[in-house]
């Protein structure tokens, strides 16, 4: 079964630790490629509420956010 990843905003991502936020990030790059390529239909993606699809318009942005915050945070050795 897909899980959604709920959107964040940009506050909300940058209130994460570097670990949640890498976490997030890393159930992001868990979402299927399309919906084409999944088992599921067209007609049954719609219930989700957060972000299933890496070719979603959601998807690129989050991601895009995702690492604008990630970074300007200093690395870890």
């Amino acid at each position: 079964m897909l899980r959604p990843v709920k959107p964040l905003n940009q506050r909300e991502l940058e209130a994460l630790s570097t670990k949640r936020l890498l976490a997030y990030l890393h159930r992001l790059q868990q979402c299927e490629e399309s919906i084409e390529l999944s088992d599921l239909q067209e007609d049954k993606s719609s219930p989700f509420g957060g972000i299933v699809f890496k070719s979603s318009d959601k998807w690129k942005t989050q991601y895009n956010l995702v690492k604008a915050v990630l970074a300007k945070r200093p690395n870890i050795d």
